[in-house]
Parts: C-alpha cells; structure tokens; sequence
C-alpha cells in the first residue's frame, strides 16, 4: 500500500485551472493536442471550484499540512474565477503555520484583485519573472511588462509577500545580478534562481541515465525532501496523483494504459468519486507504489542506486 496515509500530508498541490493567459513555449499547455488521451484536460475549459475544495479537503483535520502550492502543469491560478475564496478557506482552516503558495506570470487581473489577495494570512506569491522589460516576453509569451510590473507592485505595496522566480535562458542569464537587486528594491521577499531542462539554458541540457540494473526508486513524495516533500498532487479535473511529474498528459496517458483499465481509469482516484483518504489507502495508489521502478518518469526523477543488494533465500 502507498507508504504515507492523508494525516502524515505535508505538502497538497493543487492544479486549480486549466485556464493560462500565457504562452510558455516549453509549458506542458504546449504539448496539446494529444492523441488517443484517456485523462484529457482540455485548455481553457475548467476549474476547480471553491464548493468542491470544500467538498475534497478537509483542511481542518490535515495537522502536519505547512504547505499549500497552488501551481499545476497547464494553469495560471489568477484565471479561476473562485479563486480568493478558496485561498480565504485554506487560509481560515489550515494550521497556523501553513504557508500558502501561489504560482502566477502576473500578467492578469486588475488592482483590485492584487489588493484583495495581498490580505490574505498565509498566501505568498511566486512571481514566474524570467528577465526584465526586454526580455521576461521571450519565454512568458503574452505577458506584457507594463502589466506584470503594476500587477507586482500593487501586490507588494498592498502588503502581499512575494518571490521573484527568475528561470534562466541564454536571452537573460546576464540580466540575474540585476534582476535579483530590483527584487530587493522592489520589496520582494526573495529572488529564486531556476535552472531547468528547458531549451536555450546556460547549461547543456541535462541527459537522463538509463535505468541501471542495480537502482530501485525512492518516491520524492513519501518523504521530507529538497525537491517535493511529502504530499499529493490534484489536477483540475480532481485526479490525485502522487507529483505533478506522473500527472502530465503523457505520463499520465502511460500509466493509465499500465495498469488504470484494472481499476476503472479516473473512478479509482479522482475526488468526485472517492475521499481522498480511500484514494490514498485504495489499490490504485497500491499498484502505483508497487510498479515504481516500472514507470519511466519514477526512474527518471526519482531513482536511487543501490550500495548494497542481497538476496537471501534461507
């Protein structure tokens, strides 16, 4: 059976929206179409409502849950129109030291809405800001400065904590030093420097090993970690999956073919239809964690080698 139970959740994040003002060029939004795609998530066409976060998640009983990230693969959370009641709702009924994450290229809504989101308790905004006025649009597609710039400050002068996320590209590597003092300047809590497989880095791009016959998988999600932590991740249609990693359509296509049509597809784990608790303790979850080093993103993100292997038949 999956090794943690709901209780022990320290991290949930939640892929509120399938709705993005953006155009990212290496963003899973991407991708689409898909073909012959069993857990399909159309663009621009749903989101998570503020009723059924209420109906999924009992914050209230989640004692271990610090840390709320509201930040999908194909979302930008400003767009779900319940949003601010549902970031007042996790904020009223998760425990006093819970931090919640918002994810956002900043380039939507209106003054109003900074302001009103800058006074929610326990909401830090992550800025998505790859560069600065001349460059943050190569990568952000649609997302104008003029905007972002006004969206940001309003939140900052509101009163709003906030992260500048800055992902590095050749087009703006010699812009960080001065992108990272303007945060400063700026009021933002923090600069995160992101290097990532995304084409055009700095760096050559990272070549995933090929699975070794000594290595077995440690699930990121099943303990305290620098890259996950332990947590569960909610795609907009109400589907649980362990990370966002497993949840892309391609991968989530993949598993669904493994071992999803002895279980029903989306029935065995999708929150219209179960607690999150059964999902957890139910026989999806439990093929999941027996067939690990099977699945090819498991090997690829969270593969661990062996020193020692025995293999004792007393």
């Amino acid at each position: 059976m999956w090794p943690i139970a709901v209780s022990q959740m320290k991290r949930l994040q939640i892929e509120s929206t399938s709705f993005c003002n953006a155009q990212c060029p290496s963003c899973e939004r991407a991708k689409y179409p898909y073909e012959d795609v069993i857990y399909s998530r159309p663009l621009n066409s749903h989101y998570i409502t503020f009723d059924q976060v209420k109906q999924w998640f009992s914050f209230e009983d989640y004692n271990n849950l610090d840390q709320i990230h509201l930040c999908g693969n194909i979302d930008e959370p400003t767009l779900n129109p319940d949003i601010l009641s549902i970031l007042n709702h996790i904020s009223n009924n998760t425990i006093d030291s819970a931090k919640i994450f918002v994810s956002t290229n900043g380039g939507t809504k209106t003054n109003s809405f900074w302001q009103s989101l800058a006074k929610i308790p326990k909401v830090i905004t992550i800025f998505g800001i790859d560069g600065l006025q001349d460059t943050n649009h190569i990568y952000r597609k649609n997302v104008r400065w003029s905007k972002l710039y006004e969206n940001y400050t309003t939140y900052l002068n509101s009163g709003g904590i906030g992260a500048w996320q800055f992902i590095v590209f050749e087009h703006n590597e010699h812009q960080i030093e001065i992108a990272r003092q303007k945060s400063i300047d700026e009021g933002f809590m923090t600069f995160i420097e992101v290097n990532s497989r995304r084409p055009n880095l700095k760096t050559p791009e990272v070549t995933v090993p090929k699975r070794k016959t000594k290595s077995c998988v440690q699930c990121k999600a099943t303990y305290d970690n620098q890259d996950l932590g332990i947590g569960f991740y909610v795609d907009v249609r109400g589907n649980v999956w362990p990370c966002c990693w497993m949840a892309t359509t391609e991968e989530s296509n993949n598993i669904a073919k493994l071992i999803g049509h002895k279980h029903g597809y989306f029935l065995a784990h999708n929150l219209n239809y179960e607690s999150l608790e059964n999902i957890v303790s139910g026989e999806f979850f439990t093929e999941l964690f027996d067939l690990q080093n099977n699945i090819d993103i498991c090997n690829n993100k969270c593969k661990q080698e062996i020193v020692d292997e025995f293999n004792w038949n007393l």
